[in-house]
């Protein structure tokens, strides 16, 4: 038995039996019950597909990062993968590799996955093509919780930090030992976290009277290498920084690398504060003053929060928003010797 057998059967056009089967257009209810019903009498597809083509039973869930190899995001994903073990519900793993393009493709993957909710780290606050979608998967009824990064004009919930209080007291803690002369590689300026890092860095110095620099604020990625190339800029200045804030845990290492690489020692000729905790240095007994966080627990909460509005059935948001707490941990990067 095909698609046209089964629109005979159920009285309806071929298209309108492709419509239900692959959730591409709109079809009255009556009209895909009939659809449903035809397609599991013919025994078309498997009973429990058919069964959630109609109610969306799926124990799936889909969850889109942009760097599974990032100590963070695997934090993020442990979290999120206990919370959904206790719930009997699957993940789904993407990884966009903070490329937009990806991203869309992604979304399209989950899209086909039938799944019954989203977790996703968005690339971009202002992409509309990402933001467009994840509105029509609520419209769909498969709800969305955003982890760690929003996106504007949106009402979608998520489980964030406060990046520019965070960063405010990161850089806070360099001015308190000393420190005027700051120096800050940022992340993205498309996204929520490396805006309002940047921002948080910004009133710190303001406050404290300490002028803004244009050429101590270099553009970054959050990846290592890009942090590498800005540290070099940084300390070939005719008029080098102390100290330099580092914007994300690869942004730190990116630093670090080079530091290394050129035998410059923390506390003597640079100082550090870095956003996130580095489980490896912890190892080898590196002290890195780092903003910390909980990742495993933000996961947690974010997949907490999905399955409460999976509970309610409620696929729509209502821009709820969670804080997860942070703390600043100084270890001893933030002094230095002899301030330049």
């Amino acid at each position: 038995m095909n698609i046209r057998d089964i629109a005979r059967k159920a009285g309806v056009s071929s298209a309108t039996v492709s419509r239900v089967i692959n959730e591409s257009g709109y079809v009255k209810e009556e009209t895909k019950r009939k659809v449903l019903e035809a397609i599991e009498e013919a025994d078309y597809v498997p009973n429990a597909i058919a069964r959630s083509l109609s109610i969306r039973d799926s124990s799936s869930i889909g969850v889109i990062v942009p760097d599974i190899a990032n100590e963070f995001f695997s934090g993020i994903i442990s979290g999120i993968g206990e919370r959904a073990a206790n719930n009997q519900y699957n993940i789904v793993l993407f990884d966009t590799g903070e490329l937009l393009e990806r991203e869309h493709q992604c979304l399209m993957m989950a899209e086909s996955q039938r799944l019954s909710g989203l977790l996703i780290t968005p690339i971009s606050e202002l992409d509309e093509v990402t933001r467009d979608k994840l509105i029509q998967f609520e419209n769909k009824g498969i709800p969305v919780v955003l982890v760690d990064r929003n996106i504007r004009n949106s009402s979608l919930d998520g489980v964030f930090v406060e990046n520019h209080d965070a960063a405010y007291k990161a850089v806070e803690a360099l001015i308190q030992n000393g420190h005027q002369k700051i120096a800050v590689i940022t992340g993205p300026n498309t996204s929520m976290p490396g805006k309002d890092r940047l921002k948080g860095y910004k009133s710190a110095l303001r406050d404290y009277g300490i002028s803004l620099r244009e050429d101590y604020m270099v553009s970054g990625d959050f990846k290592i290498m890009k942090a590498y190339e800005r540290t070099k800029e940084l300390l070939e200045l005719p008029d080098p920084p102390t100290a330099i804030f580092a914007s994300n845990n690869q942004t730190s290492l990116g630093v670090l690398k080079y530091l290394t690489e050129h035998k410059l020692k923390i506390g003597r000729d640079i100082s550090i504060v870095g956003f996130d905790q580095i489980e490896s240095l912890k190892i080898i007994d590196y002290s890195l003053s780092t903003i910390d966080r909980d990742a495993r627990k933000q996961g947690y909460q974010a997949m907490e929060m999905l399955i409460d509005k999976l509970t309610r059935k409620e696929s729509q948001s209502s821009g709820r928003k969670v804080f997860v707490p942070y703390q600043m941990v100084l270890r001893g990067s933030e002094k230095i010797n002899k301030l330049q």
